[in-house]
């Protein structure tokens, strides 16, 4: 062996280690990219009544400030079916998300806050509801 074969030979080693280092670095950064948005659900559902997280009615009295935090979580809801599209979010990661999108929306305060954007602004959260139409089963990555 001469020295052009081994610099030759050290230099696709060193291109192999680096292209891996980015893969990582790539798969790190997405994992922090949707682990922001586990965050962001976390710190809307503490403001959430118990109650409506597991599907019990509101009382009346409760409904508006439970609304507008409803609104917010449609609203994470919706980026996150648009970021998928994108191919932003990782399939494993959206079938997660899906699954409880869809859970949420069949609770009582969740649907009732649903059913009004839809009847009183129906192009508001256009993504989620292309999920709702499609039964929550398509992935928006192929839309």
């Amino acid at each position: 062996m001469n020295w052009d074969t081994i610099a030759t030979i050290a230099t696709a080693v060193g291109v192999g280690i680096a292209a891996w280092q980015i893969r990582e670095g790539r798969k790190v950064a997405q994992t922090t990219f949707e682990d922001s948005f586990d965050q962001q659900y976390r710190s809307l559902a503490v403001q959430i009544p118990v109650n409506a997280l597991i599907g019990k009615p509101m009382p009346e009295q409760s409904k508006q400030a439970v609304r507008e935090q409803i609104y917010n979580y449609l609203d994470l809801c919706n980026e996150q079916v648009f970021l998928r599209k994108k191919k932003r979010i990782c399939f494993s990661r959206w079938v997660d998300w899906c699954a409880g999108m869809k859970e949420n929306l069949e609770k009582p305060a969740f649907s009732e806050v649903w059913e009004e954007i839809k009847r009183e602004s129906p192009q508001t959260f256009s993504f989620l509801t292309k999920l709702e139409e499609h039964s929550f089963k398509s992935d928006p990555a192929k839309w």
